[in-house]
């Protein structure tokens, strides 16, 4: 199985697939140790509770690491927004400070680059959308520094050239920091492994439930869900732009609108 399966899913099919794996794992141990009752006199024998309880522990360490590395991806991701807004802010601002001709083409070319570094929620579902977006705003990038060499052959005061340049830098930097926030995610073998702990936790648990001869299901179905949903949780927290964390872009759409203004003028 392809390790970032659960990375191209809808987010809502990888939930189903957690709670389906989780549920089968608890009823499938409770089937077998409810068939071994006779060899296996109570939960205790063999070391089951030591066992049950190891194995919860571990689920519980390997759910708050993962969680809180989700959540610091998470931070970044949102950081960066509004980082990279107040650089083309910024960038586009001083760009007007400076003369003719050139000015109106480099706000042109910064207006055109800032409307592909906003992405519509859901817009960037599959690994070829990624890649065509990511194309797309280096092609537009490709544009601001001829743009701005153009703007530095006029004759503008070198304090001015000078801040303009800085600013240009710092849209390119914005755009390396955004990138590799949203590109950063958890290794794919940690959501699978997170989710055979969790499967094997309560695949134990039912097999002592089985060896005693009964099982609480509401209880162990909503442990179950629990579960699934802290699990799918951790798996939005690494899918920024669908699902139900999502990163708000509205200071760079801001930016964008106050750019429009500007040039519409």
């Amino acid at each position: 199985m392809e390790l970032a399966l659960l990375y191209t899913f809808p987010i809502w099919v990888a939930g189903l697939l957690f709670v389906v794996v989780l549920m089968i794992a608890l009823e499938s141990g409770y089937r077998v140790g409810h068939a071994r009752r006779e060899t296996w006199k109570d939960a205790d024998s063999g070391g089951g509770a030591i066992v049950q309880t190891s194995m919860f522990a571990l689920l519980g360490l390997v759910l708050a690491f993962t969680y809180a590395s989700g959540i610091s991806r998470h931070d970044a991701r949102k950081q960066a927004v509004p980082v990279e807004a107040n650089a083309l802010g910024t960038a586009f601002q001083r760009a007007d400070i400076l003369a003719e001709p050139g000015r109106t083409e480099l706000k042109k070319v910064l207006l055109d680059y800032a409307r592909t570094r906003s992405f519509p929620p859901g817009s960037l579902q599959s690994n070829e959308e990624r890649k065509a977006a990511v194309i797309r705003t280096l092609k537009q990038q490709a544009k601001i520094w001829p743009a701005t060499k153009h703007m530095l052959e006029q004759d503008n005061p070198v304090p001015m050239e000078a801040s303009l340049v800085v600013a240009i830098n710092s849209v390119f930097d914005a755009h390396t920091f955004r990138l590799a926030a949203v590109f950063d995610t958890l290794p794919k073998i940690v959501m699978w492994m997170l989710l055979f702990v969790a499967a094997a936790s309560l695949s134990v648990a039912g097999f002592n439930a089985g060896i005693q001869g009964r099982m609480s299901r509401s209880r162990m179905s909503a442990l179950t869900l629990v579960l699934a949903g802290l699990m799918l949780i951790i798996l939005d927290f690494d899918r920024p732009l669908d699902g139900m964390v999502i990163v708000n872009q509205h200071s760079l759409n801001s930016v964008i609108a106050e750019m429009e203004a500007d040039l519409k003028q």
